[in-house]
Formats: structure tokens, C-alpha cells, sequence
């Protein structure tokens, strides 16, 4: 029994050396005689793009061995690791270093250490592509390069999504160095951009927006935020690969690693004139900025759910009136321009009857007629007034993983989505007339206020009007008509010649320049018209003042019959038919 026992123990050990020393040594393909390469990535990703490049990369044609036949079973490596090969191209070989290295037959091959740190090379199935390269690191940060098909170059991403960080490294012999840092946002661009970041963070309210973003809908980004700033559309849709979804309406794109705006051949630039340039930088439109940022937010977000839950969707949900919706939305929030265009345009659209009459036909539209830029912020306010905020977060999330838009807004309300149209719909045709009764006052939100070249005066008339008879008969004294060059007369001398548009005038009122140099005073019952040579045309009412810049001034009644002083002195009176008559 003893004998038997022993036996056997010694023809295993005896068939496990013949089978050790049996195995056959399996070279490098690139030659028997080669050396064996071997890498170290470092201990975390690196987090800029000059470091990002000395970063060692393994190549296939590094690592590949060279099979003589694809019969499955254990070999030695040109190390003396172990191999094992399943098929032709795939194989695993353990090195002598501890990195266990992988191949698979489509081309893909990873190396991995015992440290935690591994690379992946996969490739990508388009034309002309090249494989996306990620390097992962036991701190859960990691490196992608990847393929950018229409620049043909690549680009590299820092990442680290249960931390809420994914940005690309800028290449800064491209960008060149940031101009601005505000928070984590960097900005690059050309000179054209000066002025725009000269006054940036006086006008993006950055804090409140982030916190808003975060305790609302749970949006937020921990990483840098590259934003880079092109001069021509160009150049942007150069660089993303595509026409920007909405066109000019956008004005940028909210990516997932950066945010892009443009275009700095449109941006105000200093003239000298501090008024002039002030005012240039008012009428410009900072709440893209708010807009492009929620895009990446929200996608940011999306990536860190995706990477909890292991769920990555092949394709992505297409619902841009829920993506642009939430941007716009949360941009009025911040930047009181935009809700006027949203109610402007959502109304012109509802009346030319292109407002899709079901939930479906809103998703089959896309960006038809811009609808999303419109329709989407009035569900979004919808959902967000009636459901609650938990109904945004509980839409995004479902989406994220691949939960289609209808359904995951059902889930998200508890109602159709045809209902929650139609209740959006009804919702904004109650608010309408609200919001756009005030429509002027949202449209130059921001806008330089013209003073008047005597405020005191201006400011009085304000408050009390003109206190002037029914009957321009009743009028006896020059004295007793009010001075309009005295009320009206502003100062132009910063704008005139030089630009033609609307100013916000003190109170409620309304001011507009034309070129040329004439201007008018407006408010809720008054209009000043201010012509060249300062004469000065004011319409109340039901009444009319004129006053010519020699002192003359004329007087028409609420009756229609008028008084017309041609110095202190000298008057005329006329009837409602223009016939001359002596009070």
C-alpha cells in the first residue's frame, strides 16, 4: 500500500518536470534576439499635457509574440514567464517583472501590475482611426488618448469619475498658457478675448451657480474645466468635429473633458474710450457661458453614475430638449436675457402652430426650429416647479444608463409624458403675458443706463410729469411751457457717431441712439425725440410739445388746438382746425 502510494507521488513529480521542461520557448515576434521592454507608468496620472507626453506607451508590436502555431497550451516567454495561449492572437503571458500582459485577436492588449496599475490599447472602428490608449492607476485616476478622427491627431483626458473629474489636457503649444483661472475653470485665447476676460468674473457668477447646480440637481465637477475661447465658427466647428448643434443660437459647445465658446472676431475690443468699451461689453452675451457650462456639468455627472453603476450605453439617449432645456433654463436663472428669448421665441413658435402636438414628435424634431432652445426650458420649469427638483435628478440619472426619455420621464413624474407637454404648454400660456409685458425691461437686462446731461430735471420729470391745461388757449407766458433741452438733452458724446442701439434710461425708462447722432427718450406714456441740431420732439399722451434749438416752442393740446412762442414775447394761438384765433 505504502509502495503503491509512493509510486505515484513520484510519477506526478516525474510528469510535472517533463512537462516544464517540455514547454517551448516563445520569442518576441519582433526577433529571437530582441530584448524584452519594460515599462513604468508612474504612480498616478499625470495632469497636464507636457507630462502627459513623456508618459511611456507600449506599443503592439512591443510586446507581441511570435507564435510559430496557434495550438492552445503553456509555453515560456522570451523572459521565461509563463504564456498560455487560447487561440491565434490570444494569448496571456506573465513576465518576469509581476506585469501580466494580455492579448486578444481584434487587436486590443492590456498590461497589468501587481501594484494596480494597468494599460489598455483598444482599437477603434472607424476609418482611419487609431486605438484609444488608457492608463489606469490604483488611486482610480487615469489617462485616456484617444483618437480625434477630424483633427487626425490625438487628444489625452485626466480622469478620475467617482471624483467627478474628466478634462483634457490643453496642449499649450496650441492654446497657449491660460489667460484666466476662476475656481476650476482655465481659460484660454487669442488677444480678440481680451476684453471678455478682463471684465469675466465680474460678470459669471460663479459661486452661486455651482451651488446651485450641485443642491439642485446634483450636477458638479471637481476637475479642471478647460474652456477655450476660438476665434471663428470655423475654427470651433474645425475643432469639434461638427457643425454646434442649435448654430449661432448656442454660441459654444458644453463637452464632457472641456468647454468651448466662440467667436472672438465678434468680441468688443478696447477702443480707449472706457465708456464706449464699457458698454460694448454690456450688450455682449455672457450667459452662454452659464448654457455651455450646465453641458458639462451634466455630462460630468452622467460619467460618475455611469462609472458607479457599470452601466456605459452603447448609444446615447437623444433628448436635447431635456440637455438644452435644463442649459437655458438654468441660464434665465442667472442671466435675465435669456428668459425673454424663451418665452419670445416659444410664443412665436406656438403661434406658427410648429410646437409638436406629442411627446414623440418633440423627440423625433430634435433641434428643428431650435425647439429645444424653447420648448425644452418650459417642460424643464414644469417638472422642476410641480415635481420638484428629485424629478430632474431621478430623469438624468435613468437617461445616463441608458433608460429611454419617455419612460424615464414617466418614472421620474408619474405622469405621460404627452401630459407633461401639454400641462408645460398651458403652464406658459398663463405666465406669458407676465414675462413679456416686461419684455423690454429682460431684453436690456444689464445694459448701460444713459443719463440725461441734467439728471436732476430728467429724474423730476419722471416723478411728476408735465402739469399742462386742457387747452393750449390757456397758456399765457413762455414760462409757463416746461424747457425739453433743459429735461432731454443726454450724454451721447461717447456713443454718437461711433454705434446705434438701446440703453436703459433712468427709472423705467427707455433709450435709443441712432448713428448719426439723434436719439430717443421713452417710457410707459411718453416718447422724446431728440433730432440733430437739439431740436427736441415730446409726444405725452394725448399731447404734444415741440421745442426748436433757437427757444421756439409749440404746444398742441389734448383739445387740438395749439400755442407757439417764437421768443418770450412773441406767441401765436391756432384751433383744432389750424385756424388762427385770439383767447
Amino acid at each position: 500500500m505504502v509502495r503503491k502510494f509512493t509510486f505515484f507521488c513520484l510519477f506526478l513529480l516525474t510528469t510535472v518536470i517533463y512537462t516544464e521542461t517540455e514547454r517551448n520557448t516563445v520569442p518576441l515576434k519582433r526577433g529571437p534576439s530582441s530584448d524584452v521592454l519594460y515599462f513604468d507608468f508612474g504612480e498616478t496620472a499625470p495632469t497636464s499635457f507636457f507630462s502627459v507626453e513623456r508618459l511611456q506607451e507600449p506599443k503592439l508590436e512591443d510586446l507581441k509574440l511570435g507564435f510559430l502555431e496557434p495550438s492552445p497550451g503553456y509555453y515560456n516567454g522570451p523572459d521565461g514567464g509563463e504564456v498560455y495561449q487560447w487561440a491565434k492572437n490570444h494569448y496571456q503571458w506573465k513576465r518576469a517583472d509581476g506585469s501580466v500582459y494580455t492579448e486578444w485577436a481584434n487587436g486590443t492588449f492590456k498590461l497589468d501590475f501587481p501594484s494596480g496599475i494597468g494599460f489598455v490599447s483598444s482599437p477603434v472602428t472607424c476609418n482611419g482611426c487609431l486605438p484609444t490608449a488608457v492608463w489606469n492607476y490604483p488611486d482610480l485616476t487615469k489617462i485616456t488618448k484617444y483618437w480625434n478622427a477630424n483633427r487626425k491627431e490625438y487628444d489625452y483626458t485626466f480622469q478620475k469619475p467617482l471624483n467627478f473629474e474628466n478634462y483634457l489636457l490643453v496642449k499649450e503649444t496650441e492654446f497657449g498658457k491660460p489667460k484666466l483661472e476662476i475656481g476650476n475653470y482655465v481659460l484660454y485665447g487669442s488677444e480678440k478675448w481680451s476684453e471678455y476676460l478682463r471684465v469675466f468674473s465680474g460678470n459669471f457668477k460663479l459661486k452661486p451657480f455651482l451651488q446651485y447646480m450641485k443642491s439642485e440637481f446634483q450636477l458638479e465637477n471637481r476637475g479642471k474645466i478647460p474652456v477655450l475661447l476660438f476665434d471663428k465658427y470655423e475654427d470651433i466647428t474645425e475643432y469639434i468635429g461638427a457643425d454646434i448643434p442649435g448654430g449661432s443660437e448656442e454660441g459654444g459647445f458644453g463637452g464632457r473633458d472641456s468647454v468651448t465658446l466662440c467667436c472672438g472676431e465678434k468680441m468688443p475690443q478696447a477702443t480707449g474710450n472706457p465708456e464706449f468699451d464699457a458698454d460694448a461689453l454690456r450688450r455682449f452675451h455672457f450667459g452662454v457661458f452659464y448654457h455651455e457650462a450646465v453641458h458639462n456639468l451634466e455630462q460630468i455627472s452622467c460619467l460618475k453614475i455611469q462609472t458607479e453603476t457599470g452601466k456605459f450605453p452603447q448609444t446615447d439617449i437623444q433628448d436635447p430638449w431635456f440637455d438644452e432645456g435644463l442649459a437655458n433654463y438654468v441660464e434665465s436663472k442667472f442671466y435675465e436675457r435669456r428668459l425673454f428669448y424663451i418665452y419670445n421665441d416659444a410664443e412665436k413658435l406656438i403661434r406658427e402652430n410648429k410646437v409638436p402636438k406629442t411627446f414623440k414628435a418633440l423627440l423625433d424634431a430634435k433641434y428643428k426650429d431650435l425647439l429645444p432652445y424653447s420648448i425644452g426650458p418650459l417642460l424643464i420649469k414644469h417638472i422642476h416647479e410641480t415635481f420638484g427638483k428629485e424629478a430632474i435628478i431621478s430623469y438624468q440619472k435613468d437617461t445616463c444608463v441608458g433608460t429611454a426619455s419617455a419612460l424615464a420621464l414617466q418614472n421620474a413624474t408619474g405622469v405621460s409624458p404627452d401630459q407633461i407637454l401639454k400641462d408645460s404648454l398651458q403652464r406658459f400660456e398663463k405666465d406669458r403675458d407676465l414675462i413679456l409685458r416686461d419684455g423690454k425691461k429682460l431684453q436690456l437686462a444689464g445694459f448701460t443706463v444713459m443719463n440725461a446731461k441734467s439728471p436732476a430735471d430728467y429724474q423730476s420729470f419722471l416723478e411728476k410729469g408735465f402739469s399742462l391745461p386742457e387747452s393750449a388757449l390757456e397758456i399765457k407766458t413762455y414760462a409757463q411751457l416746461p424747457s425739453l433741452q433743459k429735461i432731454f438733452l443726454a450724454s451721447v458724446d461717447s456713443f454718437s457717431g461711433k454705434m446705434e442701439g438701446e440703453f436703459l434710461g433712468v427709472g423705467s425708462s427707455y433709450f435709443y441712439l441712432w448713428k448719426k447722432g439723434n436719439y430717443r427718450w421713452s417710457g410707459d406714456s411718453f416718447e422724446a425725440n431728440v433730432f440733430p441740431g437739439n431740436q427736441i420732439l415730446f409726444r405725452g399722451s394725448n399731447y404734444t410739445l415741440i421745442e426748436w434749438e433757437d427757444g421756439k416752442k409749440q404746444y398742441i393740446s389734448p383739445k387740438g388746438d395749439s400755442v407757439m412762442f417764437f421768443n418770450l414775447e412773441s406767441k401765436s394761438y391756432k384751433d383744432a382746425d389750424g385756424k388762427p384765433v385770439t383767447p
